[in-house]
This record gives structure tokens, C-alpha cells and sequence, in this order.
């Protein structure tokens, strides 16, 4: 267990050695970490290998190394067990469907593992679909085929699938990535208030000063290696995961501190 901020965050994912290769390259370099529960961020730049730790957590990565997600090795779940320990927003860049779905379908689909084998949602499952819609302000485009919508508003349909597979662990990959300041505030007091409740959230974020005021913890990558992890940032760490130089200001709204970097 490790206390952050004064709570104690019990240990979700034990990670030794973690290494993965596509051919030639590596993605990932011998990564050993400890993850709590609460509200994480994976930080680092584009290409830094966030998105395949994510993958890999959520087990759709082969890798070299040792994962274990709450003392169990990830390669060891079911894809059933998984789909029903943990849900994963994904970007949507590769999304193609072959045929429209309206966006409650698409919500509807976080039931999908929980669903008997006749695949019939009952009235929870209903409840469930509608109540992630309003969570993410997005009700009134549940009939609205998804490809008309704009990058936004699908993004906060994918998120809203998320929420309605009611899991204890969402792993999300630059979930406010194509979303307006005002939207990305909305999803990550959202995502704060789970973690508050007891859901583990893990996100891959690119604002470090959208990270700095809802995480608990951090894990920085860059080129695939692990340049720290822990429950604060500092102009040190930063400089070394970016190469760039930061400094701290006090935000009197928030009475927090936030990160500009200097060009």
C-alpha cells in the first residue's frame, strides 16, 4: 500500500521488467513500477510508449516481463474476466465502422461483457446506459448516428461506453484529447469524483497542468523507458522527461500550483 495526499492507495498493477518489441523497434524498455489505485497519469511526449502501456495493462499486448493487475498476471485473465474488471477508452482515430451506430448503441456496448447468452440488456443495464449519458452531458445525442458527430462529442460517447460497463478500473488514452478546456474540465472533475468513490482511473494525459490538479500519482515515460513515478511533479523531473524548462505559479483560484514552460 502507499499513503498519497494522505490516503492510503492500495496497489493495483505490479509491474518487473516490462519490455515489447514490434520488429525492431522497442516500445517499451524494461519498465518496473508499482501503480496504485486512485487517479493516475501517464505522462510524456507523443511516441514516448503511453498507449502501450495502456494496451498492455488492459491485455492486448504480448510482452516480455511480468504484469500483474491486483496480484494476478494480466496474461492469465480471460478476455471476459478483463472486459469485466476494467474498461478501456481507446482514441478514436482508428474508429471505421462498417455501418452507422447511433451513439446509445455505442454506449450500450460497455454492457456487453456483463450480457447472458441470449445478449439481452435488462432494465439495470437500461439504467445503466442512460445514467453514463447524463454523467457525460450527452443525452441529447443518443440518437444521433456517431460518425455525424463532431471529434468531441464522440470522444464523450466512448467515455460514456466506459462509465456504462461499470467497472472498478477505466483505463483511458488521451481521453480529452479532442475536447474544448470547458469539456476536459467536465471529464476530469468526472473522473476525480470516481476515483474519490473508489474507481481506480489510469489516462494517458498530454496537459500537465490538467494532470497536476486531479492525479494522485504520475508515471513519466519517454523513448519507452521510465524516467520517474510517484505522487508529485517538480521542475527537475519535468525538465528531464520533456527537455524542457518549467516553472511553477501559484493558481489563487484554485489555491493550487500549476506549470508553464519557458521557451
Amino acid at each position: 500500500m502507499r499513503l498519497i495526499m494522505g490516503i492510503i492507495m492500495e496497489r493495483l498493477y505490479n509491474i518487473e521488467e516490462l519490455s515489447l518489441r514490434r520488429g525492431e523497434k522497442v516500445i517499451l524498455k524494461n519498465l518496473s513500477l508499482s501503480i496504485p489505485s486512485g487517479l493516475v497519469s501517464l505522462i510524456g511526449a507523443n511516441g514516448s510508449g503511453k498507449t502501450t502501456l495502456l494496451r498492455v495493462m488492459a491485455g492486448l499486448e504480448s510482452y516480455s516481463g511480468r504484469v500483474e493487475l491486483q496480484g494476478r498476471e494480466v496474461r492469465k485473465f480471460s478476455r471476459k474476466k478483463i472486459s469485466r474488471a476494467l474498461s478501456f477508452v481507446m482514441s478514436d482515430k482508428r474508429f471505421r465502422p462498417s455501418y452507422s451506430f447511433t451513439v446509445r448503441e455505442i454506449v450500450a456496448m460497455g454492457r456487453l461483457p456483463f450480457l447472458g447468452m441470449f445478449g439481452r440488456m435488462t432494465a439495470r443495464d437500461f439504467e445503466l446506459v442512460e445514467r453514463a449519458a447524463e454523467l457525460l452531458s450527452i443525452s441529447h445525442l443518443m440518437s444521433r448516428d456517431i460518425m455525424t458527430l463532431s471529434d468531441g462529442e464522440r470522444q464523450l460517447a466512448f467515455i460514456a461506453a466506459a462509465l456504462a460497463q461499470d467497472t472498478e478500473i477505466i483505463l483511458l488514452d488521451e481521453p480529452t484529447a479532442s475536447l474544448d478546456p470547458d469539456r476536459s474540465a467536465m471529464v476530469f472533475s468526472l473522473l476525480r469524483r470516481l476515483a474519490d468513490e473508489g474507481r481506480s482511473i489510469i489516462a494517458a494525459v498530454h496537459d500537465i497542468n490538467i494532470a497536476s490538479v486531479y492525479s494522485d500519482f504520475y508515471v513519466a515515460l519517454r523513448g519507452g523507458e521510465l524516467i520517474f513515478s510517484g505522487g508529485s511533479l517538480n521542475e527537475k523531473n519535468l525538465c528531464e522527461l520533456y527537455g524542457a524548462e518549467f516553472v511553477p505559479y501559484h493558481n489563487n483560484e484554485r489555491n493550487d500550483v500549476m506549470w508553464r514552460v519557458l521557451s
